[in-house]
């Protein structure tokens, strides 16, 4: 009699002595050691998430997957076939990725509905998380401006609040923001920067200043992720050890430290032992050699 074929891979022959409730004979028995499930559950836990024609893997994780397939904090959401990211009370919507830089392209996604906010919040990031980048230039948003000051060159009009303008590399301490009641600190893309102001009727630059909001800018997340690429060559998925408050390697048979063929930590195991034609099945979480216990069947 012999344990399924799907098993054999995994199948180990010792020789032991077995101390029985009716016999003090010593046998010779045949252990197979096999995982308790096919897989190892964080293993299977951690498959990477697509997301249009995106994937969520670590340092982030899809927001309902498990803590231990993403660092701590880097979480995204999947809205249709769109990434987001929720940060400081804000939502936004991930662009672009660039892992081997490190980088998301995010936009607000309160200004992608509608540049005429009803709660003004400054652009506000988690610094032990994330940062800007060297491509991201300062700019703000004015509400609620006197109406009879010209905002030149960026201005733009909303029903709720009167006038406003967008200015770049503000110095909030300088008096000719004043006649402005609110400001919300919004980066753009140096890429994208307004140049000079296009001649519409009106003077209301609203679409432009919107398309540029739309573009988004640059941030760069801190996770160290320099193990991760070694654990994916050898076959695991990357994920994060709680209890060690680490980096772990999470393969078919356990959680490694740095790859699959790295130092196993402890798994959960099945021994099946067969004396003639009887076989009796115990589980362990973790194994020593040489190994010894007393079975009563």
């Amino acid at each position: 009699m012999y344990p399924p074929p799907c098993f054999a891979p995994n199948t180990i022959s010792i020789r032991m002595s077995l101390t029985m409730s009716c016999s003090s004979l010593s046998l010779l028995f045949i252990i197979f050691l096999v995982p308790a499930s096919s897989y190892f559950q964080p293993f299977q836990d951690c498959a990477p998430f697509v997301c249009g024609d995106q994937q969520i893997s670590y340092p982030f994780r899809h927001n309902e997957r498990p803590n231990h397939c993403g660092y701590p904090g880097y979480e995204l959401g999947c809205d249709g076939d769109n990434l987001t990211l929720s940060m400081a009370s804000l939502e936004y919507r991930v662009t672009h990725m660039d892992r081997s830089a490190q980088i998301l392209e995010v936009a607000r996604m309160d200004l992608l509905k509608d540049m005429c906010l009803q709660t003004y919040v400054n652009t506000t990031l988690d610094l032990n998380l994330f940062n800007y980048t060297s491509s991201d230039l300062n700019s703000t948003l004015f509400y609620k401006c006197d109406p009879s000051m010209s905002y030149q060159p960026y201005e733009f009009y909303c029903r709720a609040s009167g006038g406003g303008y967008l200015a770049l590399d503000v110095d909030l301490e300088n008096q000719v923001h004043e006649p402005c009641n609110v400001s919300v600190l919004v980066p753009i893309l140096k890429s994208e920067a307004l140049g000079p102001s296009p001649a519409l009727e009106g003077g209301d630059y609203g679409r432009s200043i919107s398309e540029v909001l739309n573009k988004g800018f640059e941030i760069t997340w801190i996770a160290d992720t320099s193990q991760c690429e070694n654990c994916a060559k050898s076959g695991g998925r990357c994920g994060y050890g709680w209890t060690r408050q680490d980096f772990d390697c999470f393969c078919p048979d356990g959680a490694h430290s740095t790859t699959c063929d790295g130092p196993l930590g402890k798994q959960k195991v099945g021994m099946t032992i067969g004396i003639g034609n009887y076989f009796k099945t115990f589980s362990s979480t973790s194994l020593q050699s040489p190994l010894q216990f007393v079975a009563t069947f």
